[in-house]
């Protein structure tokens, strides 16, 4: 791995705070925080530390954040960690970069960022701005996508996983075959979808509304090659059968699922959807549970979060 190249100095006298949520990559966030520390203050940066606390991760973030100016936010976490942080900066535009030490880290991916912790530190140090779009559903933003249905059950199963101190690493691939199996046993979501473009109702097994679109490259992670085009993808898995089920989980695999008939998949600007009768649901945002009144309304906002991403020709050497 080679060293960064900023020159010593070269950051004397900024501030920046380091996040770490010690549930999200336990000793791996740890560790990326102390390297992070050191990283920085190397540069001459004067840095603050707040290790998150669960059940108090709003009220810490908007304590730390109040009254203090900030260059920037370095986050040692997942995609929920990096959420919160973006609710609690409530519109000011402070750039956030990401270490990734998640389950997913799907937003960390999607910008082209090192999955390993300490190359995503060499990376970022030497980093550009870009601006990201922002979803929201009732007004709850999320920067990667929203799950209705199963997806609940399946935040759930993964906390009591993650509790027990499990890797991201061994995790993640009992992730994705713990939502194969639940997805065939799920009951069915009488759902409305109305767009500018189309009115449809449907029975579904899940909906998944995604910051800007995935497109259809083959592997279990799906991607996003722009994070800033304004477009929500809708993704519902109708209620098939078994057999049609395991056909589009191969296919997804092999990345041919937006052409499977089990499968919804179209673009919009905005969305309305309404779920059988049921006044509120369940829903998963970037990984964590919230519950909202129904008719979920679907929204964009335009370039809205400024992100630190490495510099593009940036020196190896």
């Amino acid at each position: 791995m080679q060293p960064h190249t900023t020159a010593p100095g070269a950051h004397a006298g900024v501030r920046v705070l380091v996040v770490a949520n010690r549930a999200s990559g336990s000793a791996a966030a740890l560790a990326a925080v102390d390297l992070l520390r050191q990283r920085l203050s190397e540069q001459g940066r004067r840095v603050d530390e707040l290790a998150l606390v669960a059940g108090r991760v709003e009220e810490m973030l908007r304590a730390a954040l109040s009254g203090v100016t900030y260059q920037a936010i370095y986050v040692a976490g997942g995609d929920g960690t990096v959420l919160a942080v973006v609710e609690a900066l409530a519109g000011r535009s402070v750039p956030i970069a990401i270490i990734p030490c998640g389950t997913m880290n799907w937003t960390a991916r999607d910008l082209g960022i090192p999955l390993d912790p300490e190359a995503a530190i060499d990376a970022l140090l030497d980093a550009e701005v870009r601006h990201i779009d922002l979803g929201r559903v009732n007004g709850k933003p999320f920067l990667c996508a929203c799950m209705v249905g199963f997806g609940s059950l399946l935040a759930r199963w993964r906390e009591r996983e993650r509790a027990r101190g499990n890797s991201p690493w061994v995790l993640w691939p009992k992730l994705v075959w713990r939502g194969l199996s639940l997805i065939q046993r799920y009951r069915h979501l009488r759902l409305r979808v109305r767009t500018a473009e189309r009115h449809e109702r449907l029975r579904a097994r899940a909906l998944v509304v995604t910051a800007n679109l995935i497109d259809d490259r083959p592997g279990p992670v799906p991607r996003r090659p722009r994070l800033d085009a304004g477009q929500l993808g809708l993704y519902a898995v109708r209620d098939a059968s078994g057999v049609e089920l395991m056909r589009l989980g191969m296919r997804l695999m092999l990345g041919t699922w937006q052409q499977d008939d089990a499968l919804l998949a179209t673009s919009a600007s905005h969305a309305e959807i309404g779920v059988g009768r049921r006044r509120a649901v369940s829903v998963m945002c970037d990984g964590e549970r919230v519950r909202l009144r129904t008719p979920l309304r679907f929204t964009l906002e335009r370039a809205t979060v400024a992100m630190l991403v490495p510099r593009v020709g940036r020196p190896t050497a």
